[in-house]
Formats: C-alpha cells, sequence, structure tokens
C-alpha cells in the first residue's frame, strides 16, 4: 500500500518552560491574581511562538492530501478540499482554541498558579535567550553547520552535555509534542481523503490505526536521535552551569504540569480542526 504521510517539520518546536530569575533566587510565588490566570496561558504561547507552530498545520494537511488523492479528483475537488482545510485550521482560531484549553485545564486543575509562574519565568532574560536559541533551527544555514557541528570527533565532555540534554530534552517533552502534532496531521489527511475519495479507494478504519501507530513509532525513534543532537547543537555556547541550572528548573512540578497541559492543548485543538474539515467539505457539497 502507498505510505501517505505528511512531512515532518523541520523547525524544532522546544514546548520548555524555563524557569529562571525569580526562582532561582528562592521567591515564592503567591496566590495568583485574576487578571494574571487570565493572561497567563496568552504569555506563555506568546514566549514559545505557538502561533508559528499552529501556521504550518494547514499548508501541511492541504499539500500533503493534494499529493495522496487519487488521480480522479479533479481541480475544482481539489479546491474544495483545499479551502475546507484552510478554513479548519484558521491560525487564529487554533491560537483561541488552545489558549482556552490551556486556562481551563489550569482552572479545572487548580494549577493557576502555575501557569502564572509559568509565563513570568518566560519573560525573563535567561527564557528569552535560550527560546532563542531553540528558534535558530528554522534558519538558513541551519542544517549545513548543524551537519558540520555533528561530524567533529565526540569529546568525554561533549558526551556528558549529550547525556543531560537526554534528559532534558524528555523533560521538555519535545519529542512528544512533534510525533503528536506531524501524526495528529496524518490522521487528519487520510481522513479527509476517504471523504473525498470513491469507495474503493477507502483506507479501512483498521488501516487507519495501523498507519497512524507504526508513523508514531516511526517518528518518535527518529525524533530520539536527532533532538538530543540538535540541543547540543543550539546550546553549544551555554556554559555548563547554565545548561545544568536550566535543566535542574525542568524538574519543577509546575513546570512539568504546563509542558504536558500546552502538549495536550496543541493537540486537542489540532484533533478539533481535522474534525472541522469534514465537516466543511460536505457542507461545500
Amino acid at each position: 500500500m502507498h505510505r501517505w504521510k505528511v512531512k515532518p517539520q523541520v523547525k524544532c518546536y522546544l514546548i520548555s518552560v524555563l524557569m529562571a530569575a525569580l526562582l532561582l533566587a528562592g521567591c515564592a510565588t503567591g496566590p495568583a491574581d485574576k487578571q494574571a490566570q487570565s493572561n497567563a496561558a496568552d504569555r506563555v504561547m506568546a514566549a514559545y511562538d505557538v502561533a508559528d507552530l499552529l501556521d504550518q498545520a494547514a499548508p501541511a494537511v492541504s499539500q500533503s492530501l493534494n499529493k495522496n488523492l487519487p488521480e480522479e479528483i479533479g481541480a475544482s475537488e481539489r479546491e474544495r478540499l483545499r479551502a475546507a482545510i484552510v478554513e479548519a485550521y484558521d491560525p487564529q482560531q487554533l491560537q483561541d482554541d488552545v489558549q482556552q484549553r490551556l486556562r481551563e485545564n489550569a482552572d479545572n486543575s487548580g494549577k493557576s498558579s502555575a501557569l502564572v509562574s509559568a509565563a513570568q519565568a518566560l519573560e525573563t532574560p535567561l527564557a528569552a535567550r535560550m527560546i532563542g536559541l531553540e528558534a535558530k533551527t528554522g534558519e538558513t544555514g541551519f542544517a549545513a553547520n548543524f551537519r558540520e557541528f555533528i561530524d567533529q570527533p565526540a569529546s568525554a565532555e561533549r558526551k556528558q552535555r549529550l547525556r543531560q540534554i537526554d534528559l532534558l530534552a524528555n523533560d521538555m517533552q519535545i519529542i512528544e509534542l512533534q510525533a503528536s502534532f506531524n501524526v495528529t496531521l496524518l490522521e487528519a489527511m487520510i481522513r479527509a481523503r476517504n471523504a473525498a475519495s470513491p469507495d474503493e479507494y477507502h483506507v479501512p478504519e483498521q488501516r487507519v490505526d495501523q498507519m497512524v501507530g507504526e508513523t508514531r513509532s516511526n517518528i518518535h525513534g527518529q525524533l530520539e536521535k536527532r533532538v538530543p543532537l540538535m540541543l547540543l547543537y543550539v546550546y553549544r555556547d551555554v556554559s555548563d552551569s547554565e545548561l545544568q541550572a536550566y535543566a535542574q528548573l525542568q524538574g519543577r512540578p509546575e513546570l512539568a504540569w504546563t509542558n504536558e497541559a500546552l502538549k495536550k492543548a496543541i493537540i486537542s485543538a489540532l484533533d478539533s480542526a481535522s474534525e472541522r474539515v469534514i465537516d466543511n467539505y460536505n457542507k461545500a457539497s
């Protein structure tokens, strides 16, 4: 059977809540006030530039679907599908959905103070620096420079840093987010293909589940190898003491909760958007 897929995103989206100056100084965080609670989710998303990640959803699904549709599907039908996808994955609607889910999760879980602490930390100089380094994975020339760096002989110090970064990547749930992001878009593409294709081209539900599971395992394995090396490269000028402090902060309970909650909010918003694709397409029929 043809191997349909959504190409994994090149940029490494690091869902990593960085605690810095206030927490390093041992300052306690008091109860979050209502105003702080209401905008903490927005601030966290802005700090991570989650909008940039969500902007990629519609083009990824649309381009992959267009390549995998049966040849019998004509230009007008393909345009209907594209329009349905663009509407379903409207970037502003996705952002609003993620924000609402993150806020509601914090409220319902009694974690509003943790979310406020995360937002405050993300706006500190240390957080800004680390996130800025992570964002460089999307720059022109990154791939070539990265390969040159990785091809260098691995010293004992580099191996030690890589082990630390491997644990750090796990705490930040980078791999889980990237794998879920790509698999969610893959499943959306397959279901949209089924909706637009004649019966003989339909992928059975059991096969869809199998393909999704196999793809998740494959992407997860690839990311487990790639992400720590990418972080090793982007953090190459970060001192050992800063990296150690950063890694320790990722183990804080409030960070663990925010990492998990943001990941869930993003994937849930994308799941809802995938359902809207079929609804939009059927309405346009």
